[in-house]
């Protein structure tokens, strides 16, 4: 008998070989573009079905089960809901939305996605302003309303593994939504206190949400989901050296709040080039990296399972996120089969997509991408 899903995602988790690499199709980090899921669903004949939005302002949607069942993915993704205390109101025909935070987003003419337009500290400069700015209730009821219920059925179901987040669950990338991507770059350097305020705040709103989720659901869960970009394509969004003096001593306060709540595994989101951080990401606390962007500079998946194949779980790397869109099927199989032959012995690999599915990519490749994901990764390893 085939083991389950959850079994198999844990394996990988404590670097073991079990039956098969796991697959996530529908975890945090791994959904579609609303256009690319109507896409899909039309190639694989599924009708129907409510287009049920997770990250709105990414257009990103839940993953339609009957595709889930079809393509196998084996994790299940939960986070805090919609406050009580705010709304999704649209304006201008649908283009405009502030956030609960109130930040602005808007989509161009064209654009399949909604963009920062308004920051709601971008003209702060003093900490008197922002005691003057009221941060939305962690523990708003609306947050956790039906969490524990709907965990608890996936948890007896006994097949999917168990992967939790918050909103937001960044505190760097956070930052840019108050202050805007720009001006916290300048608050690193000229601001220094005014930013360390601002950012204190955010962790400890994320900490309370933490606490309170996992006094809940913490003993059900098999990973904690958070996520901070720290990379660009060529390198480091930051220097390490502001890194550890500044967001490496508060993200492990924060795992320490997760860990003493749960044995889950510690799941880390940071797209690009972000090599560099890795051993203090370590230190902290984390133990699985994603989305694996092997593109981007020093990002080569040989020399990562190298260096930190024992203590890092790689999850995503599959194919580069231009190649699933613009390579042919044989090129995309044959992409992820090297991955897989680079990252799957030993346990320690989760296979998926780099990062949601976006707007163009041709629904067979999906499919092909997915179902090389089952032909060769069954262990022992042999592509």
């Amino acid at each position: 008998m085939e083991i389950t899903g959850r079994e198999c995602v844990n394996a990988a988790l404590n670097h073991e070989e079990s039956e098969r690499v796991p697959v996530d199709f529908g975890g945090r980090h791994t959904t579609m573009h609303t256009v690319s899921h109507q896409a899909l669903k039309n190639f694989l004949g599924i009708e129907g079905g409510e287009e049920i939005f997770r990250q709105f302002w990414l257009q990103t949607v839940e993953i339609d089960p009957r595709i889930n069942a079809r393509l196998g993915g084996d994790v299940v993704a939960f986070c805090t809901g919609k406050p009580d205390a705010w709304d999704l109101t649209l304006q201008d025909d649908g283009r405009f939305f502030y956030d609960e935070w109130g930040a602005g987003y808007a989509m161009p003419a064209g654009s399949y996605y909604y963009d920062y337009r308004f920051h709601p500290l971008a003209k702060l400069k003093s900490i008197t302003e922002l005691d003057q700015y009221k941060f939305p209730d962690p523990l708003d009821p609306g947050r956790y309303r039906g969490l524990r219920e709907a965990i608890l059925q996936t948890y007896h179901a006994g097949e999917k593994a168990i992967m939790v987040t918050i909103s937001p669950a960044g505190s760097w990338e956070h930052t840019w939504t108050l202050r805007g991507p720009e001006q916290a770059l300048i608050d690193l350097i000229e601001n220094r206190d005014l930013y360390e305020e601002v950012l204190d705040r955010t962790v400890a709103f994320q900490i309370a949400q933490w606490e309170y989720m996992l006094d809940l659901v913490g003993e059900y869960v098999d990973v904690v989901s958070m996520s901070d970009d720290l990379g660009t394509q060529n390198g480091p969004m930051i220097s390490p050296r502001l890194y550890r003096e500044l967001f490496k001593p508060r993200l492990i306060r924060v795992i320490e709040a997760i860990r003493a709540r749960t044995k889950a595994k510690v799941y880390l989101h940071t797209d690009g080039s972000v090599y560099q951080f890795l051993p203090d990401l370590i230190e902290a606390g984390v133990e699985v990296i994603n989305p694996v962007q092997k593109e981007c500079r020093d990002m080569g998946l040989e020399r990562l399972k190298k260096e930190f194949g024992s203590k890092l779980t790689f999850w995503g790397a599959s194919v580069e996120t231009k190649n699933l869109q613009f390579c042919t099927i044989d090129e995309i199989v044959a992409e992820a089969r090297e991955t897989i032959r680079i990252l799957a012995p030993e346990g320690g690999f989760v296979f998926g997509p780099i990062h949601n599915i976006q707007p163009n990519v041709p629904p067979e490749n999906i499919v092909a991408l997915f179902n090389a994901a089952r032909q060769y990764g069954r262990y022992p390893i042999s592509c």
